[in-house]
C-alpha cells in the first residue's frame, strides 16, 4: 500500500511506495519524486548497529548503579559512546515522574545538595561561602506513600517556596488520606488544597507516625549521588528520573528474594528499553552536550 508523507530524503510530499524490508524486518519506502530508498523508523537507535544489546546492557548495567566508566570498560565502549547511551536512557525518563500518582497516606519533605560548582556558587564580597542553609544548596521536594511510591524534584535554591509544591506537584497527588510532615510552614498551603488530615511527626503526641521512612529515602538519594560524584549539577534531576523509577519499579513488584530480584530487574531492562525505543525524537550526541537540564534553577539568585 501506497502512502502520501513528505520524503525524508528529498522533503517533497510524495507517494510512497512500499519497497522490501531490511535485515531488521523493518518497512522500507520508495519515494515517487527522488526514487530514493528509506525506512521511517524515528527511533534514536537506527543508525546504530548492534545497539539494542549494547544499549540492554548499560541499562542493566545502570539498574545495578554501576559508573559510566567502568561501563565503558566492561563493555569495551568509547566513553563519548557510554554518555550518548546514558543519555537516551536518561531522556527516555524525561516525563517519567509526571505517570507517578500518590495516594494514601504520604510523607514530606525536603533534603538538600550543595551547590560546588564554581560558576553557580554565591560569594560573599569577601570571598567567603555562606554558612548554614545558604543559597548555595539546591533543594529536593520529595513525597513518598506508605506503598513505597516515592516522587523526588529539584525545586530552587535553598528552601522552597508554596509555589514550588502546587507547580510541581499537583499533578502527582491524587485522594491523599493522610499527609504527614515535619511542621515546615511552607508545605502547608499545598497541603491544605486538598480534603485529608495532616500529622507533624514532630509533634505527634501519640508518637505513631514519623519521617523515618523518608528520611532513609534521602539517605538513599545522596549515596546515589556520592557514588556518581561527577556528574554535572545541571544534569541532577536527570538523574533523579531514573533513581525513581528504579526505586518506584522494585517497590511495585516487591521482589521477596534474589532471584525474584533478578526478575524483577530483568522485566526493567525491557521495560526502560521499550522506552527508550518509542522515543522518536533523534538526539545526537551534541544535541545531549547542549542539554541545559536544571540551569535555569543554578542560574538564579
Amino acid at each position: 500500500m501506497s502512502k502520501i508523507q513528505l520524503c525524508p530524503k528529498c522533503g517533497q510530499q510524495s507517494i510512497l511506495l512500499k519497497y522490501g524490508k531490511t535485515s531488521n524486518n523493518t518497512q522500507r519506502y520508495k519515494c515517487k519524486v527522488c526514487s530514493k530508498t528509506f525506512v521511517l523508523d524515528q527511533s534514536p537507535l537506527k543508525h546504530m548497529s548492534n545497539t539494542d544489546y549494547m544499549i540492554k546492557k548499560v541499562i542493566g548495567y545502570m539498574i545495578d548503579d554501576v559508573t559510566l566508566s567502568v561501563i565503558a570498560r566492561n563493555l569495551n565502549l568509547n566513553i563519548k559512546t557510554c554518555h550518548y547511551y546514558r543519555h537516551l536512557i536518561f531522556h527516555s525518563l524525561s516525563d517519567y515522574q509526571d505517570e507517578v500518582i500518590l495516594n494514601g497516606k504520604i510523607l514530606i519533605d525536603e533534603t538538600f545538595v550543595s551547590i560546588r560548582e564554581k560558576q553557580y556558587k554565591i560569594i560573599k564580597s569577601d570571598g567567603k561561602n555562606y554558612r548554614g542553609l545558604s543559597f548555595n544548596q539546591l533543594c529536593i521536594i520529595t513525597l513518598v506513600n506508605l506503598e513505597g511510591i516515592v516522587t523526588a524534584k529539584v525545586s530552587s535554591r535553598a528552601m522552597a517556596l508554596p509555589i514550588h509544591y502546587f507547580n510541581l506537584f499537583s499533578i502527582n497527588v491524587k485522594d491523599p488520606e493522610l499527609f504527614i510532615h515535619d511542621g515546615n510552614p511552607k508545605q502547608y498551603q499545598f497541603m491544605n488544597s486538598f480534603e485529608c488530615k495532616k500529622v507533624n511527626a514532630r509533634k505527634d503526641p501519640d508518637e505513631i507516625y514519623n519521617t523515618d521512612y523518608v528520611d532513609s529515602f534521602h539517605s538513599n538519594i545522596k549515596r546515589y549521588f556520592f557514588k556518581h560524584a561527577g556528574f554535572e549539577l545541571k544534569y541532577i534531576q536527570h538523574y533523579l528520573n531514573f533513581f525513581v523509577y528504579r526505586y518506584n519499579y522494585l517497590s511495585k513488584h516487591k521482589p521477596k528474594n534474589i532471584s525474584q530480584q533478578l526478575d524483577v530487574k530483568n522485566l526493567m531492562i525491557n521495560d526502560l528499553f521499550n522506552r527508550v525505543k518509542k522515543n522518536s525524537k533523534i538526539i545526537t550526541y551534541s544535541n545531549y552536550l547542549k542539554d541545559r537540564g536544571i540551569t535555569d534553577i543554578l542560574e538564579s539568585r
